[in-house]
Formats: structure tokens, C-alpha cells, sequence
């Protein structure tokens, strides 16, 4: 009964804000059911297909090299929104859809033709909270498919049975992680595989989940992300707010730009080979917009922005460095260290690598179009980097890193291609001591749990609450 009547709150007080139209002449400056190459750079909803490199055997170990060993970290692949996400798309979506095409049956509006069809025809299908962070349908093959292409790129080392002693697997405690993870096992091996139950919370595959420092200054501190703020509310993201009203006929703040945003995005990344409806509402340059407010967001709360950020990152590289080290040493190890967790984890590990990094930090006024900070390459769905050691005889040892199948240049290496064994550590065998409590001034780790605060049923209540307040606050300004 409490559900039902917030659900009817939220549907009265969302449709009384977006009844309005705007008054505009039909310009059609931009169809995008007629743009051959539309854009799809949708920072980290970008899907996984849309952003993945190709590389050969010779790519990842060198010739006379054998493979030895392949450590893995994955993000999860595409999932469906987060709860409060779904019950805004469920009632604000089909409300925009009607007052655009009521708008544009007026003469308001600028969509073509062929633009307007393809909104006219979207519907919301089963789409409800159930749903909610569950791995998609496509999500399952971002991963299946990689597995498989890893496994013929370095066939000696993942063509091989399955067994607990060969094959490594370790995943976070959400549906989204351990079906990513058994999607992989499927492309490796054809069928499902023994692993272990999650740790939760996990230290190693959300380090940021206890890490004090990082929840005080970063995660729990409105200041941290000022720049980004800064930007939301700047004169560019009014601009195509205004842009946005004009192309659709009805006048929308940045609430319902951002719901349109992530409409456009998320409906691409679930099926990356149709046009995504909401789409239409956004213009190229518009979506640029909205992929630096993006990148500015996450350069602050899991890049450069605050030291914190990637100081905590050293678990997962700890990790990396003594199963090599062990197989260099001749301790030996698995074939393969599969690990499966979230963007907040894979991306400040990619910032303790010192990749993507910009000679000047990234601001509200000082925007780089050529900038390496972007998170629609680095942090999409599935994004992953994948270390190679392999054995080179009298050569030594050499490792190569692949980060969503683009071969990457590490720092301190002499060959674009990966590192010996020697430079490797010279660069990065530091972290190999990483103590997270010091890192975190951690007085205990752990964060409490939705129980531990009232259950789910009252999570779920001050969801729909949070979601009541961001999408009508400026009824009352």
C-alpha cells in the first residue's frame, strides 16, 4: 500500500511539470534516423561492442614467448538501471512520449519524420523494478564474447579443462558480477564452473567500500565533485536543455534531460545494433556536452581529482604482482586470475597505472576536446584490463596489458607493447606493499548493511523519496 500510493505521488506531481510546451518553428537541422554514424559515446552506459579493440596473439606475447599466466579485472557487462532509475523511466517516459507527439501533432517541436516514428513506436515492455542492476541479455554475451576471443588470442594458456587448481574466479556479491562471471566461464569453457561464494564486503574487489578516507572525502562529501556540479549548472547543459526543448516541443529542466540521457544510453547499450529512441532528443554536439559533464564527474570521484582516489587503488595491483611473481619465481600459480566487480573499482586501478592522464586537470571552464580522460573509452560496460605474463626463454619475462582489447602502453616501459619483467617492477613493484587500513586512516572495515538500517522495504521507500525530490524540486524554486 505504501509503494502504491508514492508510486501515484510521483506520476501526479512528475506529469504536472511536463504538461507545458514550448512554441517553436520546425527546423530539422539534425534527423538521427538519418545520421549513417550516429553518436554513441556514452561515457561509462557506452556498450561494450561500440568501444572494444581487436588485437592478435603476437599483440599480447611476443614471438618466441609463451604465455604463462592471465590476470583479468572486469567490469560487470551491461545490466538494466538501479531501482529508483526504473520507477522514473516507468513514469516519466511514457509522459514525455505523449506530450511530444501531442506537441509535435500542434506543429511544435523539430523532429522529422523519421525521428518521430521511431518515438512514436518505443514502448516501455516489461521493463519494472525487478529488473533492477540485473545483467542483460546482452551483458551476458559482452562477456561470453570476450572470454572466447581471449581463449583464441592465447589458446596454450585458456584452452585447457577447467579445474579449481588451473582456473582462478572471483566475483562481488551482485547478481550483475557473478552472471558476468559465468558468462565468462561459458565462453571459456563451454559450461559453468565451481566458484567461490563472495566476500562482502570485499577488500580486494570493493576496496572503496572500506576505505574510511576515500567515504569521508570523496564518496559522502558534496565538495569533492564540485567541478562537475559546476558544470551541470553552467551555461552548456543550459544550453542544450534549451536545445532539447526546442527539438521536442515541451520545455525540460536538467532533471529531465538527465532522464532522457540516460533513456538514449541505456537503451543503446542493451541492444547495441538498433537506434535507441530517446536518441532522437539529442543532438551530437549535445551528447558531447553530456559526455564531459560525464568525464568531469568521474575524474573526481575515481580518477586524478582527489589523491585518495587512486592511492586506494593498490589492492587489485598487489594482487596482480604476487601471482606473477610467483610464477616467475618458479612457485607457480593458475593459468588464469579472473576477477568480476563494478566501474568504482576497474577505473581508479587504471588511474594508479597512471593511464589516461591529462597534463591538466580536467575543470568546468577549461574543457579539452582532445582530452585522454574518457570515460566512454576506459569505463564502459565490460571494460577490462587483462595482464599477460609470458616466459621468453633466456629473455627473461615480459608483460603486456590489454585494457577492453586495445593493447596500452605502461608507464616505465621501453616498448609500446608491454614491459619486462625488470621494468615492470622497477615501475610499479612499490605496490606490492599496500597497506589499505593506513591508506584509509581505517579505524575498522566493513560499512553496515540495508538491514542494519531498516531492511530493504525502508531502503526501497527512501529511494522513491530521494527519486520525489530530485525530479520535482523545481516546482517549489
Amino acid at each position: 500500500m505504501l509503494r502504491h500510493r508514492l508510486y501515484l505521488l510521483v506520476v501526479a506531481l512528475i506529469t504536472s511539470s511536463v504538461l507545458p510546451r514550448v512554441q517553436g518553428q520546425r527546423a530539422e537541422t539534425y534527423c538521427f534516423t538519418d545520421d549513417p554514424d550516429p553518436y554513441v559515446r556514452f561515457s561509462t552506459k557506452t556498450a561494450y561492442t561500440l568501444a572494444n579493440g581487436e588485437f592478435t596473439h603476437e599483440d599480447l606475447v611476443p614471438e618466441g614467448c609463451e604465455a604463462r599466466q592471465a590476470w583479468h579485472l572486469m567490469r560487470h557487462g551491461t545490466r538494466y538501471p538501479s531501482e529508483n532509475d526504473i520507477i522514473v523511466f516507468t513514469v516519466l517516459l511514457p509522459t514525455l512520449q505523449d506530450g511530444i507527439l501531442l506537441a509535435h501533432q500542434d506543429g511544435l517541436g523539430e523532429l522529422c519524420e523519421g525521428d518521430l516514428k521511431l518515438l512514436a513506436d518505443w514502448s516501455l515492455g516489461d521493463l519494472n523494478v525487478s529488473w533492477a542492476n540485473v545483467l542483460t541479455s546482452q551483458g551476458h554475451l559482452d562477456l561470453e564474447g570476450l572470454a572466447t576471443r581471449y581463449k583464441e588470442a592465447i589458446p596454450l594458456l585458456l584452452d585447457q579443462p577447467f579445474t579449481n587448481e588451473s582456473f582462478k574466479f572471483r566475483h562481488t556479491a551482485t547478481q550483475r558480477t557473478e552472471a558476468s562471471a559465468r558468462s565468462y566461464a561459458q565462453g571459456l569453457f563451454g559450461s559453468d564452473v565451481y566458484m567461490p561464494p563472495p566476500i562482502d564486503p570485499d577488500p580486494l574487489l570493493k576496496y572503496y567500500e572500506v576505505c574510511t578516507s576515500y567515504q569521508t572525502q570523496v564518496a559522502d562529501n558534496p565538495e569533492a565533485t564540485i567541478e562537475s556540479q559546476l558544470y551541470l549548472e553552467g551555461e552548456k547543459m543550459a544550453a542544450v536543455a534549451t536545445n532539447v526543448s526546442r527539438r521536442l516541443g515541451i520545455p525540460l529542466g536538467l532533471e529531465e534531460l538527465e532522464v532522457l540521457y540516460d533513456a538514449c544510453r541505456f537503451y543503446k547499450a542493451w541492444d547495441p545494433l538498433a537506434p535507441s529512441a530517446w536518441c532522437v532528443a539529442l543532438t551530437p554536439d549535445d551528447l558531447k556536452v553530456l559526455e564531459y559533464w560525464q568525464d568531469i564527474s568521474y575524474y573526481y570521484t575515481n580518477g586524478y581529482g582527489h589523491a585518495i582516489n587512486y592511492e586506494m587503488a593498490c589492492p587489485p595491483i598487489q594482487d596482480l604482482i604476487e601471482h606473477f611473481s610467483a610464477v616467475v619465481e618458479g612457485r607457480g600459480g593458475p593459468s588464469g586470475v579472473f576477477y568480476f566487480t563494478h566501474s568504482d573499482a576497474v577505473v581508479p586501478v587504471m588511474t594508479r597505472l597512471g593511464l589516461y592522464k591529462d597534463s591538466a586537470p580536467l575543470t568546468h571552464d577549461q574543457e579539452n576536446p582532445d582530452r585522454f580522460w574518457r570515460t566512454s573509452s576506459h569505463g564502459i560496460f565490460a571494460t577490462n584490463l587483462a595482464f599477460t605474463l609470458s616466459s621468453c626463454g633466456a629473455d627473461g619475462w615480459w608483460v603486456s596489458l590489454a585494457m577492453s582489447e586495445h593493447l596500452v602502453a605502461l608507464d616505465g616501459c621501453a616498448s609500446h607493447l608491454g614491459c619486462t619483467w625488470e621494468e615492470f617492477i622497477a615501475t610499479y613493484g612499490y605496490l606490492q606493499q599496500c597497506d589499505l587500513d593506513a591508506i584509509c586512516n581505517n579505524t575498522r572495515t566493513g560499512r553496515s548493511s540495508s538491514a542494519a538500517s531498516g531492511g530493504p522495504e525502508l531502503a526501497w521507500v527512501e529511494g522513491v523519496l530521494h527519486a520525489i525530490t530530485k525530479w520535482t524540486s523545481k516546482l517549489f524554486t
